[in-house]
């Protein structure tokens, strides 16, 4: 039953994360930043997560969950408030996203340190995926309620609205409603322990994988809405559109457990990557919302089983005692990949517009789903 109340507070809490990036990005256009300047809010983040994730998952590994968990949702609400308490004003969606970034990875590496936690070597994958689960429902409800909340209730009073929303989960871990494993940390020698675990074989394909799946997650995140923008669409339309990917997630991982039944994690990731290469070469060549959201559907189909996958790996491969740095770790990763992408590709986009980013990530999906069948090509081979 606990898993269940864990993963009902973090769809509450992911709601707020997933409607800031819609947000923010249209609320800086509307304040007329130019893509070079989206790109530097959007990037800043994932600054402060790219530098502390591996140190949050370390110290929810030695104190336990519940303080992160806490700081980390409170924080969140703190940084949303920023831009309702002083409107207009470029400079302090920056600052508010450079709090937001820092609060979401003490959160995050926690929630994931927790399911983790809770679960047994043989119900850790239905757990995690009942946990990503919930963070598609959260994808889905994220743009759907920002959207709509941005064309009545305008962006200040959205920026309360999502705040709020933060707010709540943190009270019930603050009030100490729910019971949570202790921490159960491992001395070790800490000398060089990120590079020790960073360089680990059995973990570097995992962070690899993950990177991959990060930039295609963070550039459709980023770009799609000033796609939109740029076509003229509603925030109430581009809601709705980045919902259906959203829809293709919960579908996706309704359906992981039976797949992974099928076949192996390479072959499913492989398929994954391909899906979501074609996907994104298509977004660029359409201008109609309908046939947008059929896209934003079948990208969330491919992006959906990745996720959970690579947190699955990542947490089974770890040390004992060291679960949350290597979670830790693997976001520092991830938010390298996010810091990076907007600010290499908002440039990018300036200068030679969609067609190249949409396009270059397409490419570099495409690959990495080659090279997963390629190497299990080669393994067959090999056995045989």
């Amino acid at each position: 039953m606990i898993l269940y109340i864990v993963v009902f507070l973090s769809i509450i809490y992911q709601t707020s994360v997933r409607g800031n990036t819609m947000l923010v990005t249209l609320y800086a256009m509307n304040l007329h930043a130019n893509s070079t300047y989206l790109g530097l809010i959007v990037a800043s983040t994932s600054l402060f997560p790219m530098l502390f994730a591996a140190y949050a998952g370390r110290l929810s590994d030695r104190i336990g969950l519940r303080l992160p968990l806490v700081s980390g949702m409170f924080g969140t609400g703190i940084a949303l408030l920023l831009p309702y308490m002083f409107k207009n004003q470029l400079f302090i969606l920056v600052i508010s996203q450079s709090v937001f970034g820092l609060s979401q990875i003490f959160t995050v590496v926690a929630l994931q340190n927790l399911i983790g936690a809770l679960s047994t070597e043989k119900t850790r994958s239905k757990y995690f995926a009942t946990y990503t689960l919930g963070v598609s429902i959260s994808n889905f409800l994220g743009p759907f309620i920002t959207g709509f909340s941005i064309d009545h209730i305008h962006y200040d009073l959205t920026f309360l609205l999502l705040a709020s929303i933060s707010f709540i989960p943190g009270l019930f871990f603050l009030l100490n409603t729910i019971h949570l494993p202790k921490a159960v940390h491992k001395e070790t020698d800490q000398k060089n322990s990120f590079v020790e675990l960073l360089l680990k074989r059995s973990l570097r394909k995992t962070f690899i994988t993950s990177g991959i799946i990060l930039t295609g997650v963070g550039l459709f995140e980023f770009y799609f809405p000033i796609y939109g923008k740029t076509l003229g669409l509603s925030a109430s339309t581009i809601g709705v559109i980045v919902s259906c990917n959203a829809l293709a997630y919960i579908l996706s991982r309704l359906l992981m457990q039976w797949l992974l039944r099928k076949f192996k994690e390479e072959t499913v990731l492989g398929a994954c990557l391909t899906i979501s290469a074609v996907a994104f070469f298509l977004i660029p060549l359409f201008d109609q919302s309908l046939f947008l959201m059929v896209i934003s559907f079948i990208m969330g189909l491919g992006m959906g089983c990745c996720q959970p996958l690579s947190i699955v790996m990542a947490y089974n491969r770890s040390p004992k005692g060291r679960t949350g740095e290597v979670l830790g770790i693997r976001l520092t990763v991830n938010k390298s990949v996010q810091f990076l992408v907007p600010i290499l590709f908002g440039s990018i986009g300036s200068v030679l517009g969609f067609f190249p980013v949409f396009w270059s990530n397409a490419f570099l999906l495409l690959f990495s789903g080659y090279s997963l069948f390629e190497k299990k090509s080669d393994s067959h081979q090999t056995t045989g």
